[in-house]
């Protein structure tokens, strides 16, 4: 009898398997030899759909998220993949935009069970292999997978993408990726495949030369997107070149990127999976955010939450505050250790209230290490109701870890409830 009677018992066993999120680098398992055989012993369902790949230290979700929604409104059936959940596991595998029913993933696990107990994964690598065979069994018309970490050795990397997209290079999880630029834009770049195109959204010139290097190795065609002079207009993308205009509800100027890459390979793949160019338009129109970045908390308030894990996305979101006219915006924030540094805190300092709130997460920066590098008040679950009363018409900006999203939902649905 299969150990996996309900539900239950597949959260159960995920529980008991090192996470990324509490564990750090030591839950990670970075080389491809056990998903490729996993995913043989279950038929390849990665190679059953076309796919787009997507890495890059900042945008890969959204630009993910977009296309995803782009391709649903053309009626289309797509398979989205991306990482880490924000509330619950099934949010990770999305078919037409929706999570992925629980049956399904039980089914998953009944069915693989015998291979899970043979091959050691990890909890990404699991949860890749159940996305390919989502899909697969699904049979979607495209599928958008965002990479986890990295590119080259990340479990995602045994697709066979009909293009890939990099959305940008900065500094982040050095301790696994590399310590400079160029470094971390090698593993990104290995994402590339012979002969396969990619797109080039936000990166810095350092990492750039370091990708078009291994591009024309591989002889991928380029599309590199600071050739069309992007602008922004609150909220509208202008590309030139020739000039076209795409109208968005989103609030990050970073999202010319990343709507400019998702347009780039729908365009660029048209002869597989067609969208006319005025679906495209009506489609970003309609699109009424990201979860998590920049996604407004109430309806009634100027409250924002916008996941901001490393300097290159608290700029971003610091570029977005910058276009409200509240000029005495606050900030509550949570950190992990590991992102704990002066130069990420003095971004921080241009909000003149600021709040931090310690979580329960093994690898959470305390209040104390914080304080001691920047001078912030204290909130907590019994202080919030008091401190976010008194912000009720401020301009508040919730961010910091992605992890720290629960526990902001959590707050505003205590909110919805005493209003």
């Amino acid at each position: 009898m299969s150990k996996f009677q309900s539900i239950a018992d597949v959260w159960s066993f995920l529980d008991n398997i090192p996470r990324f999120q509490q564990q750090g680098v030591s839950a990670v398992n970075f080389g491809l030899n056990n998903i490729k055989e996993f995913c043989e012993r279950i038929g390849n369902p990665q190679l059953n759909y076309p796919v787009i790949h997507v890495a890059g230290t900042n945008g890969k979700g959204s630009t993910c998220h977009i296309l995803d929604h782009i391709y649903t409104h053309a009626g289309y059936k797509t398979g989205l993949f991306t990482s880490p959940h924000l509330l619950k596991y099934n949010e990770r595998f999305r078919i037409n935009g929706k999570e992925v029913r629980d049956d399904l993933i039980l089914k998953f696990f009944k069915k693989t069970e015998n291979f899970l107990e043979e091959i050691r994964l990890s909890y990404f690598e699991i949860s890749t292999a159940l996305a390919f065979w989502l899909f697969a069994k699904e049979e979607v018309d495209i599928a958008i997978i965002e990479t986890g970490l990295g590119g080259r050795l990340d479990s995602t990397n045994i697709v066979d993408p009909v293009i890939s997209i990099i959305t940008s290079i900065g500094l982040d999880h050095q301790d696994i990726l590399g310590g400079t630029i160029k470094e971390i834009a090698r593993e990104k770049a290995g994402i590339i495949k012979t002969g396969k195109p990619v797109i080039l959204a936000n990166i810095p010139e350092e990492a750039h030369q370091e990708i078009v290097a291994i591009a024309n190795k591989k002889q991928s065609k380029i599309y590199d997107l600071k050739d069309r002079d992007l602008l922004w207009n609150k909220g509208e993308v202008i590309l030139s070149n020739p000039e076209e205009i795409f109208e968005t509800k989103l609030v990050e100027p970073v999202n010319k990127w990343n709507v400019s890459a998702a347009v780039t390979a729908v365009d660029n793949i048209k002869h597989l999976v067609t969208v006319q160019k005025d679906v495209i338009k009506e489609s970003l129109r309609l699109l009424n955010g990201v979860p998590g970045r920049f996604e407004k908390l109430r309806p009634d308030a100027l409250w924002y939450f916008s996941g901001s894990h490393n300097n290159q996305a608290l700029q971003s979101t610091l570029e977005a505050v910058s276009e409200f006219e509240d000029k005495n915006p606050v900030v509550i924030f949570s950190m992990l250790k590991d992102k704990l540094n002066e130069e990420t805190l003095e971004l921080l300092t241009s909000f003149k209230k600021r709040y931090y709130f310690q979580s329960g997460n093994e690898r959470a920066a305390s209040y104390r290490e914080v304080n001691n590098l920047l001078s912030v008040q204290k909130i907590t679950n019994s202080t919030k109701k008091e401190i976010l009363k008194e912000l009720d018409t401020s301009l508040v900006i919730f961010t910091g870890s992605f992890y720290f999203y629960s526990t902001v939902k959590q707050w505003m649905d205590k909110i919805k409830q005493t209003h």
